[in-house]
């Protein structure tokens, strides 16, 4: 269960426009619903918000937060050499 300050900092790296992200990694996982359909939107924000709990959603935004950041660092890294200034 993602918990009030997991949220918090997942929230500073995710914005709010993370489900459409998590449903295309839950697809890439061929992971679906016990019907075997994929997962509503309103499931991902309700395990993101703590009021369902489901390890493989939690792990698809967990897996989102990792790709984000290591974009962010990457881009940073990219900037910073195209522009000379060492990374510290």
């Amino acid at each position: 269960m993602i918990h009030k300050e997991q949220r918090k900092k997942l929230k500073e790296v995710l914005g709010h426009n993370y489900t459409e992200q998590v449903l295309k990694i839950l697809k890439e996982h061929k992971v679906t619903n016990r019907r075997g359909t994929a997962y509503g939107k309103s499931m991902i924000r309700n395990v993101f918000n703590g009021l369902n709990e489901n390890k493989a959603i939690e792990n698809a935004i967990l897996e989102l937060y990792t790709r984000s950041i290591e974009k962010t660092e990457k881009t940073e890294s990219l900037k910073n050499q195209l522009l000379g200034i060492s990374d510290s």
